[in-house]
């Protein structure tokens, strides 16, 4: 409960300093409306010249693509910016900051400032996300939609825990920019149906670069094209990213110096 109030009063606080700065917010907001409608309209040309794409239609198609604007937009609008922050907060000295404070050092890695931008434009793929599911005529019930809202989340733990698990690497490195990189192609991957990769590259990217969990996982629970076994599969991938970040981060507090010392 303690870090439930905390978090809603950073939600609070990001949402006043948004307000503070109006024409820059909304254009930001338009920024990334813009670049969710040009990854949708992309498909629009592709299926142009194809059917379907690895037993994907169109619509299917689209419905993975919003999957994974929806990730990756709630990742960049609550994690991203604060993991940043928590890298390089090891190399100058202001990560003690964060040890002296009576509050996890996961949740400060994790949480503090908000993009509302990244937050409101999620409103963009929702909306064609109902219009897609409404054309396809798939038969939706209470169960498929909170399995739906629930592999979401858990797509946002996975991508969470393995950038932090990289992250975690400046303890020892301490100049660990470069990874960052590796988010960028996580969500390449994260669109495209798991079906399009051959057997070994789908479990690498399943255990090793978890992409495919990200937006396969609620889109095929939505759309009544998983198996159980796979969504065993992908809740267990997100406990293990979850539980090996957590290990990463306290073995390298273990090992920590201060930078300001």
């Amino acid at each position: 409960m303690r870090y439930i109030k905390i978090f809603a009063q950073q939600c609070k606080l990001s949402i006043m300093s948004a307000a503070i700065y109006r024409s820059n917010f909304w254009l930001m907001f338009i920024q990334s409306l813009v670049n969710s409608t040009a990854s949708i309209l992309t498909i629009e040309f592709i299926y142009g010249s194809v059917d379907a794409i690895a037993g994907w239609g169109k619509n299917e198609m689209i419905v993975l693509i919003c999957t994974s604007l929806l990730v990756n937009q709630l990742f960049r609008g609550f994690i991203h910016f604060n993991q940043n922050r928590f890298i390089g907060s090891v190399g100058n000295g202001s990560f003690d900051r964060m040890l002296l404070r009576p509050i996890s050092v996961m949740f400060q890695a994790n949480t503090g400032s908000v993009d509302m931008s990244c937050i409101l434009s999620v409103t963009g793929p929702l909306v064609i996300l109902v219009i897609q599911m409404s054309l396809l005529g798939a038969g939706l019930t209470v169960i498929k939609i909170a399995l739906y809202i629930l592999f979401v989340l858990n797509g946002v733990l996975i991508l969470s825990s393995f950038m932090l698990l990289l992250y975690s690497f400046a303890f020892i490195f301490v100049k660990v920019d470069g990874m960052t990189g590796l988010y960028y192609l996580i969500m390449d991957i994260a669109d495209k149906p798991k079906e399009m990769f051959a057997r070994e590259f789908m479990y690498g990217f399943i255990f090793v670069i978890p992409a495919i969990p990200l937006a396969n996982a609620p889109a095929s629970v939505l759309l009544g094209k998983g198996s159980f076994l796979m969504t065993i599969v992908y809740s267990g991938v997100g406990l293990l990213f979850a539980m090996a970040s957590y290990l990463s981060v306290r073995m390298g507090l273990r090992r920590y110096t201060s930078a300001s010392s």
